[in-house]
């Protein structure tokens, strides 16, 4: 077939009308049209990184296999202490490839709006299951603060009853003195969330409960994303033996979650956030929190329709 094809070329360029050649070779002028592609060039997983920056790179894409090139990028900032651009970081993971494709999800509205000003303001707490060689499933409890994305408090236990969700709220309301009536907890419907037992402590702390909906995990987004965050950067890379080893495992991950780069932070830390938040008064403080909203205001800007500003416009003007 290739030899007729390039028999076939030569008797084009030599005057012969190419319909004519193809139906005489018995060939597609398709076949005669198609320009041959270049070789591909050598794997560039196969090559060593050209600089420090591409070493530096390549490193944190293999130590963060779960991160996408903005996150990668964020971390290799940090280690050289050196702005990089993201698309050189992009082409690098592609190259070599080190980019993980997701499946993307079409996202639902969620059905209530929170506005976050301040930490301490709404905590979000779930539990999850954890394989343990010595006991099977154990349970970790959880808490997360909505505004600096700090792990205010968590405990992994073999059962999974109101007592434990109890004992984490209030081992997390003690270390970070929340004053009653300025917190909102909000959890799912699970029956150690919703027992008289847990309302009566929340009620005594001043606390305000906030359920989620029915069959609605976004009602409690940020917990559930760390979750599975937690699930895919350290439980499933680690066998537990003991229940021990997995809280030593899973205390290390959190420590150094505190201390890495947060996309929903404008790439700081959950630490830094904290820091700042303390550091600061009065307009800083608004500032802070018109930065963790940030996001949301644009979405729910750009869900506004043109008709509707328009009459808003000509309100405004009479």
């Amino acid at each position: 077939m290739s030899e007729r094809v390039t028999r076939s070329r030569e008797l084009v360029n030599s005057g012969y009308r190419v319909a004519v050649v193809a139906r005489v070779m018995q060939i597609t002028r398709q076949a005669i049209y198609r320009t041959p592609r270049p070789a591909r060039p050598p794997d560039a997983t196969k090559h060593p990184p050209v600089d420090e920056v591409e070493q530096a790179i390549v490193q944190v894409a293999e130590q963060n296999p779960t991160d996408g090139y903005r996150m990668v990028c964020a971390i290799a900032c940090r280690k050289l202490g050196r702005a990089i651009n993201r698309k050189r970081v992009l082409r690098v993971m592609r190259e070599r490839k080190l980019i993980q494709r997701r499946q993307t999800e079409p996202r639902r509205r969620r059905p209530g709006f929170f506005k976050v000003t301040r930490p301490g303001e709404l905590w979000h707490l779930d539990m999850t299951s954890i394989w343990v060689a010595e006991h099977g499933w154990v349970y970790l409890n959880a808490i997360i603060d909505c505004c600096t994305r700090e792990i205010v408090g968590w405990d992994l236990t073999v059962r999974c009853r109101a007592v434990e969700a109890i004992a984490v709220i209030q081992r997390a309301v003690s270390e970070q003195g929340i004053r009653p009536g300025s917190l909102t907890l909000g959890t799912d419907n699970g029956s150690a969330f919703t027992a008289r037992a847990t309302r009566l402590v929340l009620s005594t702390l001043g606390i305000t409960h906030r359920r989620g909906g029915y069959r609605d995990p976004e009602s409690q987004a940020f917990i559930e994303s760390w979750f599975r965050y937690l699930k895919e950067r350290c439980v499933w890379r680690n066998e537990f033996e003991t229940l021990d080893q997995a809280r030593e495992v899973i205390a290390n991950y959190i420590n150094h979650y505190h201390d890495r780069p947060h996309s929903r932070l404008n790439y700081r830390t959950p630490r830094e956030v904290r820091a700042t938040w303390d550091n600061a008064t009065g307009q800083h403080q608004k500032q802070a929190a018109r930065t963790v909203n940030t996001r949301r205001e644009r979405s729910s800007r750009r869900r506004r329709t043109r008709p509707e500003q328009h009459r808003r416009a000509v309100l405004a003007g009479c």
